[in-house]
């Protein structure tokens, strides 16, 4: 194909007023305009449908949210979260809140429309509930929590009385209790489990659990500390798996996932006999860093401080295995997501490895991770989940990361969570308190969303008010028009005045813009907004602006800097312009009228003195159709100027 001369130019003149205005963002909407830093960032069609729950750890909000990361549903409570929240078959949310410094210590059962059916205090000065629970089949509750030992307490079980800060006069080891509730408030202990019976140590020979640590992966050594602190375990997260009956435990400072028998007495968990394992409450199985009993090196280390250790659920991808967040750590500075197949038997059993052997496997099943590894790093809190599809949720939860990936590893949906300590963020803005401990997707047939109010609203981040494409109709009314005004508006769902003011000469009148579906303006609420200015005069010049006040108290005017710059109308005299005549010289079209129309579109240039001038393709708008139009005419031979 050959271009003459005016081809070529009009090719060339397209193609940069293109380039222009996508690079400076003229030609795309308000919301793609502003620079994306919250919210949605990815939803492909490969992504598990479904809602997505979360608790942000500064917020006293509990959010559900749609696939396109608009508010489905919220709880709100009088405490910030300390972990979990979970939505029950039945439609409540089971959450942990964080009544004293440091710890949780509450759990709530809140229906569907926040009212508390359910609480349970398991704080006070020896014994404190943290982090992670589990809602079991009967309804009772698994509680991960911290007990009191004194520095005596300690030494007397074999503690080395170096590995305490000076500052530290006790331990606090983990236990686990399963809560029976008593509705409203309360519930009776029926079984537990302490790690205090599970002890073993080569450091005093004089104490009844000394032995060698290596013959004893049944047993946790409390000489084996990453860290000198009370809390030199850090356990974050507790499962149970109904088939096994059995509970895992993930413990972040030495970096070990256990897996301990659930079917025993609470006397048979404090021996180490008894239950369908036969070893009481005794470790059945531990992996992720064989140092912590004497079997392995650092090289053997594959988990590094790690979060959420979970079965996948049978009928899912890789059922039966271990799923939990590798946080990453020391020399190892990014995350992965590991999938584990323990050595597990049919019976239930885990064979324990030869002497000196750690447990197997020796490396995970799967891994997620990123290219560059340090791309995905979240060096605390986090988890991950897989869903029905196959697909992996992930948390990367420092940084209020959701994403869910394929088995490929391919991202198919992605979000960042925009609520901190301040509430929402705006777009466009970073926040930097938005945490948030573990996240979960529920599919739309899951019980509990089922004869639910699942309507969408807005999105949880704020956008700044944007005003856009504000237009008069007729672009020349007649004595007898009435004169409508409309303008799209965004703004931060939360809009409390718009307004516009126009002025025939002295001082300005208001009238209302609606998005109501009755001014003119399109759909209730479609951010199209609208009023109707009463007919003026033939020959009256009409200056107006806009101004929009959200619930912040911020007010946003267009064009910017009123009254010094308006828009205008004219209601007709009688003389008839020339159609194209945009600079309003009253010569002919010429390249000067292309030059005034680009400068007014896209630069911020004073608009055309009359202007239906500029309408030069006759729709009744004036929009980037024209600018085509006029090049075509000008340098390809098209059509001429059509204004009505």
């Amino acid at each position: 194909m050959k271009l003459n001369i005016a081809q070529l130019f009009k090719m060339l003149f397209m193609l940069a007023v293109l380039s222009i205005g996508l690079s400076s963002g003229w030609l795309v909407s308000p919301l793609q305009a502003q620079e994306q830093t919250l919210g949605l960032f990815r939803y492909d069609s490969a992504a598990f449908d479904g809602y997505t729950l979360f608790a942000p750890l500064h917020s006293t909000t509990t959010f559900l949210i749609d696939m396109y990361g608009r508010r489905v549903h919220a709880w709100e409570a009088e405490y910030i979260p300390n972990g979990c929240a979970y939505l029950l078959e039945n439609g409540h949310l089971m959450r942990s809140s964080r009544v004293v410094p440091g710890g949780g210590g509450l759990i709530r059962e809140i229906d569907w429309d926040g009212t508390v059916l359910w609480e349970f205090n398991y704080f006070d000065s020896t014994v404190r509930q943290h982090h992670d629970f589990e809602v079991l089949p009967s309804g009772n509750v698994l509680l991960l929590a911290w007990e009191f030992k004194s520095k005596p307490e300690a030494i007397a079980a074999g503690r080395d009385s170096l590995l305490f800060e000076s500052e530290i006069v006790e331990v606090w080891p983990e236990h686990v209790v399963e809560v029976e509730p008593i509705y409203p408030s309360g519930g009776n202990i029926v079984w537990e489990w302490h790690l205090w019976d599970h002890l073993i140590q080569d450091y005093d020979s004089t104490k009844a659990n000394y032995g060698v640590v290596a013959d004893h992966p049944e047993l946790v050594d409390i000489n084996f500390a990453i860290s000198d602190g009370h809390d030199w375990l850090h356990a974050n997260a507790v499962d149970y798996n109904p088939q096994l009956d059995q509970i895992i435990i993930s413990c972040r400072q030495i970096s070990q996932f256990w897996i301990i028998d659930h079917s025993t007495t609470t006397e048979e968990a404090a021996s180490h006999s008894g239950g369908n394992s036969g070893m009481g409450g005794d470790i059945l199985y531990r992996w992720g860093n064989p140092q912590g009993y004497d079997r392995g090196t650092e090289e053997d280390q594959k988990l590094y401080l790690q979060h959420d250790a979970q079965w996948i659920t049978p009928g899912l991808q890789g059922e039966g295995r271990i799923l939990l967040y590798n946080n990453g750590g020391k020399d190892r500075l990014h995350s992965t997501v590991d999938e584990i197949e323990t050595t597990v038997d049919v019976n239930g059993h885990y064979p324990q490895p030869a002497p000196g052997e750690a447990h197997g496997p020796a490396a995970a099943s799967w891994v997620y991770g990123a290219d560059p590894a340090d791309e995905f790093y979240s060096t605390i809190l986090s988890g991950a989940s897989r869903l029905a599809n196959g697909n992996t949720l992930i948390c990367a939860g420092i940084h209020g990361w959701f994403f869910e990936v394929t088995s490929d590893g391919e991202k198919v949906w992605e979000y960042i969570n925009p609520v901190g300590v301040d509430g929402p963020g705006a777009q466009g803005d970073t926040v930097a308190t938005n945490r948030v401990f573990r996240c979960f997707r529920y599919a739309p047939d899951y019980p509990g969303l089922q004869g639910r109010d699942l309507t969408p609203g807005g999105p949880l981040e704020l956008y700044p008010t944007n005003i856009s494409s504000t237009a008069h109709f007729p672009l020349v009314p007649a004595q007898d028009d009435s004169i409508v005004i409309s303008s799209w508006i965004v703004a931060d769902s939360q809009i409390q005045t718009a307004e516009l003011h126009y002025s025939i000469g002295s001082g300005y009148s208001t009238l209302t813009l609606y998005d109501d579906g009755n001014h003119h303006d399109s759909l209730t609420g479609d951010g199209l907004f609208a009023a109707v200015i009463p007919p003026l005069l033939n020959s009256t010049g009409c200056t107006y602006y806009l101004s929009v006040t959200d619930n912040a108290g911020s007010i946003t005017t267009d064009p910017p800097n009123p009254p010094t710059t308006t828009y205008f109308v004219a209601v007709e005299s009688g003389a008839i312009p020339i159609c194209g005549d945009i600079d309003g010289d009253g010569h002919d079209v010429n390249i000067s009228d292309l030059v005034f129309l680009v400068d007014w579109m896209f630069t911020g240039g004073p608009p055309p003195p009359v202007l239906e001038a500029a309408d030069v393709d006759g729709t009744g708008a004036i929009d980037i159709a024209d600018l085509v139009y006029l090049v075509d005419f000008m340098f390809g031979g098209g059509p001429a100027p059509i204004c009505l």
